[in-house]
């Protein structure tokens, strides 16, 4: 009786040790994907004066959207094909966001790199969209201006992320305004029309590419 018994349990653990080893094969063979968080952290999208007169009136409900998905649409559009996946997660292993300033600065983003814990940065609201304000075409149209604050914050947000996903790669020393490596926010290419990788893309295709 009790070697009968003590077979069914010797086939559990057999077929428990057997699925152990399966999962701990798939993790080893699995592509690792990076987990990035990106979030809005209580913006109240208020302008200063002379910015509110020059955009024609405070920023409205249905337009913080308009920034809100301009921005997320930058960020995963510069990241498109890379092994990283994009969501509001406070908790990622990288993690961007945007507020409505930072503290005691001006300057439109900042990060830190926590190895062995990936890195934590943000960007200004306040500043980035100041700054595509005073960038925008003669004559550009509200949404226009609107959406090239979104773009603005996105491509930021790109730019930090880069600082902590390969933060050996001198990010910000490039000398073309139209790349997301270029060293200021204050250029009409950081919100208006096309942005490319330069300085920072070989390393990242080694990192989180294939």
């Amino acid at each position: 009786m009790d070697a009968h018994r003590r077979r069914p349990r010797r086939a559990i653990a057999i077929v428990g040790t057997a699925l152990v080893l399966l999962t701990l094969l798939q993790c080893r063979t699995a592509p690792y994907v990076a987990s990035a968080g990106f979030w809005f952290d209580r913006v109240t999208f208020e302008l200063s004066r002379p910015d509110e007169t020059r955009l024609g009136g405070p920023i409205l409900d249905n337009e913080r959207q308009v920034i809100e998905a301009m921005a997320w649409r930058e960020l995963r559009a510069a990241y498109a094909g890379l092994r990283i996946s994009f969501s509001t997660d406070h908790y990622a292993f990288y993690r961007v966001q945007v507020v409505q300033s930072l503290p005691g600065s001006s300057a439109a983003g900042a990060s830190h790199v926590l190895p062995p814990l990936g890195g934590q940065g943000a960007v200004s609201f306040q500043t980035l969209a100041s700054l595509a304000i005073a960038h925008a075409p003669p004559g550009a149209e509200r949404v226009t201006i609107l959406e090239g604050i979104g773009r603005g914050i996105g491509r930021a947000a790109v730019h930090e992320f880069a600082h902590q996903i390969v933060p050996t790669v001198p990010i910000d020393s490039s000398d073309d305004p139209q790349s997301y490596e270029y060293h200021s926010a204050d250029r009409a290419t950081q919100y208006y029309g096309p942005m490319r990788w330069s300085l920072a893309w070989p390393a990242l295709e080694r990192k989180l590419g294939g």
